[in-house]
C-alpha cells in the first residue's frame, strides 16, 4: 500500500510517501503526479521519511516523474530515506541522478 500526500512550500511541490512504492503501487505514484493540480510543478521534491521500500518499479516511476519535471525546466530530488531505500538508491545510482537530502528544508533549497 502506498498513501500520498502533497503540499506545495514556496512553489516546490512536495510529495511525502508512506509504504511502498512497487509494482502494485506504481500507477497510483503515476497518476497522482500527472493529476492536473501537479502536473504544473516542475520542482519537486519527494519526502521518502515514510517510505518503507522501493522496487525496480518504482524506481521507474520516479525516473519518469523526474524526466517530466526536467523537461519542465525543473527538478526533482529526495530527503528522508531511511536506510533500506538509501541503500537501493545508491546501489542503483539513482541516489546521484535525483540527489538525497537530510530534510524536505534542505532538499528545497537545493532545487531552488
Amino acid at each position: 500500500m502506498l498513501e500520498i500526500n502533497n503540499e506545495v512550500i514556496n512553489n516546490v511541490l512536495v510529495i511525502k510517501l508512506i509504504g511502498r512504492l512497487d509494482g502494485i503501487t506504481s500507477k497510483t505514484f503515476t497518476e497522482k503526479t500527472n493529476a492536473p493540480d501537479q502536473s504544473d510543478f516542475s520542482q519537486i521534491v519527494l519526502d521518502c521519511k515514510e517510505l518503507s521500500y522501493i522496487s525496480s518499479e518504482g524506481l521507474r516511476v520516479m525516473l519518469m516523474a523526474a524526466k517530466k519535471a526536467k523537461s519542465q525546466g525543473g527538478a526533482l530530488t529526495l530527503c528522508a530515506t531511511n536506510t533500506a531505500v538509501n541503500e537501493v538508491m545508491m546501489i542503483s545510482g539513482f541516489g546521484a541522478l535525483f540527489g538525497i537530502h537530510l530534510n524536505v528544508e534542505n532538499a528545497i533549497k537545493a532545487i531552488s
